[in-house]
């Protein structure tokens, strides 16, 4: 298989309808676009709107469960060499993933939407941030964001079916999930529906090449 060239694109220039089938764009003024698409509010109107604060509350799809659980995680992203080749991908099919940049600085991040398997004509590459973040939909394939140059901060929630990881299944929501192999790691907490494709996780071809 042929390495498929994807061009970065910045944030800034997609809308949230047009990145809807990837998640959500977190950071801009709900009423700038209309329309109801998915991860989106219907009344998108915010809740205050004076000359202090204008705020937006419950934009998000969380309904009240005992059966998922939210964390907030923190990451420093190394940057990558110019051209280095992409040959693998994840994705959660039962969490949600956000990532927020700090410290005014950008991450990259390469996502392809739900599907069976990920597509790599269908995967594209997002330069996010400084004043922007991304929430994840289900299932949205992804390799791990890295940054634009030098070490970038940046702050994870997750929700969803998140649990320690026992072994090589662990038991958790009512059920046993199969934890096995190299993206998985001992007593740390997890996705529990996680899947790998190409790399070292698969015999699959996933070969991705970012291009400015």
């Amino acid at each position: 298989m042929a390495v498929q060239d994807v061009k970065l694109e910045r944030l800034r220039d997609v809308s949230m309808k047009e990145f809807s089938e990837f998640g959500r764009i977190i950071g801009r003024d709900e009423d700038t676009e209309e329309g109801k698409y998915n991860l989106h509010p219907v009344d998108a109107k915010a809740a205050v709107d004076n000359n202090m604060i204008k705020a937006y509350w419950d934009l998000l799809p969380f309904e009240p469960s005992d059966q998922e659980r939210f964390s907030m995680g923190m990451l420093f992203l190394k940057s990558k060499d110019p051209g280095e080749p992409i040959d693998w991908t994840e994705c959660h099919r039962q969490t949600y993933e956000f990532f927020f940049p700090l410290g005014g600085k950008q991450l990259v991040f390469v996502l392809c939407p739900p599907m069976e398997k990920p597509d790599p004509k269908k995967t594209r590459a997002f330069l996010v941030g400084p004043d922007e973040g991304v929430l994840l939909d289900k299932g949205t394939w992804h390799y791990p964001p890295f940054a634009e140059n030098g070490i970038t901060p940046c702050l994870m929630p997750r929700y969803g079916k998140l649990a320690i990881r026992r072994g090589k299944t662990t038991r958790a929501f009512g059920k046993e999930w199969n934890t096995d192999g190299s993206g998985f790691f001992e007593g740390e907490l997890h996705a529990m529906d996680t899947l790998f494709y190409g790399g070292e996780f698969t015999d699959d071809q996933y070969d991705i090449r970012i291009v400015v």
